[in-house]
């Protein structure tokens, strides 16, 4: 009896210690890695092309975006071309497209009349 209960212990900790090395490894990079620089907002009140504003990416779905003087953690989501981001500090979410360069990204839905459009280059 004590050898089978030695036995399902040593499996457990077998199991544990697989289970610890696999949620460490490592992920494969997304592709959105890379400075992402302001290029220009419109909306519906207010319109710039001057703003010094701009999107750092990790590549594995976290980063950070800084506006106003303030750095805010960002995570996203790619999925092929489509991008969702969400600032973790104001909880705003933001949408849109990563492709040749390009974060094109909505405040809210592209089709409102009330949503404002961002665009960032790619450093």
């Amino acid at each position: 009896m004590k050898k089978i209960q030695r036995v399902g212990v040593i499996a457990v900790i077998f199991a544990l210690m697989f289970m610890c090395v696999s949620s460490c490894t490592q992920k494969t990079p997304d592709g959105a890695r890379g400075t992402y620089i302001f290029v220009y907002e419109k909306g519906p009140l207010f319109s710039s092309t001057d703003l010094d504003y701009q999107f750092i990416l990790d590549g594995y779905g976290g980063g950070e975006y800084i506006h106003k003087g303030s750095t805010h953690k960002v995570k996203y989501k790619l999925e092929g071309t489509t991008i969702n981001l969400t600032d973790t500090i104001t909880g705003i979410k933001y949408n849109g497209t990563l492709q040749n360069g390009e974060l094109h990204i909505y405040d809210g839905n592209p089709t409102s009349v009330n949503v404002s459009e961002f665009l960032y280059q790619k450093e």
